[in-house]
């Protein structure tokens, strides 16, 4: 077993219950109960080792973070560097796509119909255009730091399929997005373009 291994591991367990159950990655600075002898028993103990010589301590957060995004529960498994390539590419082209987004939002909508709860089993159009892949998950996390509406969607909001995993993820991927993205620019970037379409 290597130290390299097991912080793997580590910070797979972490990132997966962070995603998959009440756990806070951040409240609990990344860390869990795991110890180096239950790690040793893993029947997939040689994909943490493998991981942890092919790929860069300060990448592993994000390589797991992409995965456990869509997937709560992936098995280490199931991961594949082809995965983090195209999440990696996905945020290296990101502020076009979001510009796009807003482009979108700003010509054919009106913001605060984006927002608006009609009641609580409706979701409402901006959750809806990510559901139906009009606009990008990360967008919409990005607006909701400029303008908070999401804790709000979540308490009004009441339907019993989709609707739970959705906000989950969204509340989930939101303090790492903000750790990934700079969220200054992207909110100027909104405003320029809002006040550029209103009317």
């Amino acid at each position: 077993m290597s130290d390299t291994g097991y912080y793997t591991y580590i910070n797979y367990l972490a990132l997966q219950r962070h995603f998959s159950s009440d756990y806070d990655y951040f409240k609990y600075q990344g860390k869990v109960n795991a110890s180096k002898q239950a790690y040793n028993k893993r029947t997939d103990y040689y994909s943490f080792e493998k991981l942890s010589k092919i790929l860069p301590q300060k990448e592993l957060l994000n390589f797991f973070l992409c995965h456990f995004i869509n997937q709560p529960n992936c098995w280490i498994k199931d991961m594949s560097k082809d995965n983090y390539e195209k999440f990696k590419s996905h945020l290296k082209k990101f502020p076009s796509k979001f510009k796009q987004d807003i482009e979108v939002l700003a010509i054919e909508y009106n913001p605060a119909d984006l927002v608006y709860v009609k009641n609580d089993h409706t979701i409402p159009l901006i959750h809806d255009l990510v559901i139906k892949k009009v606009i990008n998950l990360e967008t919409l996390i990005l607006i909701d730091s400029f303008y908070p509406f999401i804790d709000d969607h979540d308490k009004l909001i009441n339907i019993p399929i989709m609707w739970p995993q959705h906000i989950k993820k969204l509340k989930n991927y939101r303090p790492f997005l903000k750790n990934i993205l700079n969220i200054t620019y992207y909110n100027s970037t909104a405003l320029e373009i809002f006040k550029a379409n209103t009317k």
